[in-house]
């Protein structure tokens, strides 16, 4: 196996037909065919079924591909290392909604104000979106969470933190006077967040669900979803909802007293840190800046 058939295999996997990959990649189909036949041979499977509309790709071929891809990806990255020797470095970082906060900003801007030179690239996503980029070769390591079932072969995980949700609210929202008061709750209005890859919301978590309804929360309820975390911390503090949010996005505000965090409605989050490719090189620039993210991670005033 080498680099060349797996190229005429993901071409074929990608126009569906023989003919169309030859023209792409620039061979007559005989020779495609013959190479992909020996490729066949030497791992004794089948990866593609012919039929009379195209090919369609066997399961041991999704698989194949799909590592095929991040194999080319490293190929190309290297060449682009070696061309770039003397120009400036690349560094690609997914950050996940959460982290994306006033420290971590303050962070790299010290980062890339001692590097060198660096072009720091930075892709804001939920976890299973900076995974997808990760796979083929688009991020140099991702901050996000993982779930504690979470399992794969291909990803590394090093957690650095523990997260957990909580019920917050403005500072002097009616909801913390009905609280002290032991009143029965106002049908309030509800800023909940809701990722870009699910179709639930996060009340459609039970934990989650169990805890706000202790609240005040009903069936009834008005509430806007976003997938934004930032407009959800605007609709909490400028629009007096009430919100179901990571703590850690709004620390800042609940540290200076803007926002207060209702007593009794937290609950644990999935575990935060770095997520690399299993067994990928690293490069001396992600080293730096995931020493630099740790140890703003662990700083106790942070």
């Amino acid at each position: 196996m080498n680099l060349v058939q797996l190229k005429r295999v993901i071409a074929i996997y990608e126009t569906g037909s023989l003919r169309k990959a030859s023209q792409v990649i620039g061979v007559t189909q005989p020779a495609l065919t013959s190479s992909i036949k020996q490729l066949e041979e030497e791992l004794n499977t089948s990866l593609f079924e012919r039929g009379p509309t195209g090919v369609r790709p066997t399961g041991i071929c999704e698989k194949l591909v799909q590592r095929a891809r991040l194999l080319l990806s490293e190929e190309q990255r290297i060449i682009n290392d070696i061309a770039e020797v003397n120009k400036v470095p690349r560094l690609a970082v997914g950050i996940h909604p959460i982290m994306m906060n006033e420290g971590l900003a303050k962070v790299m801007a010290a980062f890339v104000e001692r590097s060198p030179n660096v072009d720091l690239r930075i892709r804001e996503g939920y976890t299973s979106q900076l995974l997808k980029l990760l796979s083929i070769g688009e991020l140099d390591f991702a901050l996000c969470g993982l779930p504690e079932d979470y399992r794969a072969e291909d990803f590394q995980f090093d957690s650095l933190i523990t997260q957990e949700y909580a019920i917050v609210v403005v500072a002097g929202h009616p909801i913390l006077r009905q609280i002290a008061d032991g009143a029965p709750f106002s049908n309030f209005t509800w800023a909940l967040v809701n990722a870009y890859d699910r179709p639930e919301a996060i009340d459609q978590n039970q934990d989650v669900l169990n805890v706000m309804r202790k609240f005040g929360y009903t069936d009834t309820s008005k509430s806007i979803k976003s997938s934004s975390i930032a407009f959800v911390k605007h609709l909490i503090l400028h629009g007096q909802m009430i919100g179901m949010i990571a703590r850690e996005a709004v620390a800042q505000e609940l540290k200076s007293g803007a926002m207060r965090c209702l007593e009794g409605s937290e609950i644990p989050a999935p575990a935060f840190g770095f997520i690399t490719l299993r067994d990928r090189y690293e490069p001396k620039m992600a080293r730096q800046m995931k020493f630099v993210i740790r140890q703003w991670l662990t700083l106790p005033t942070r």
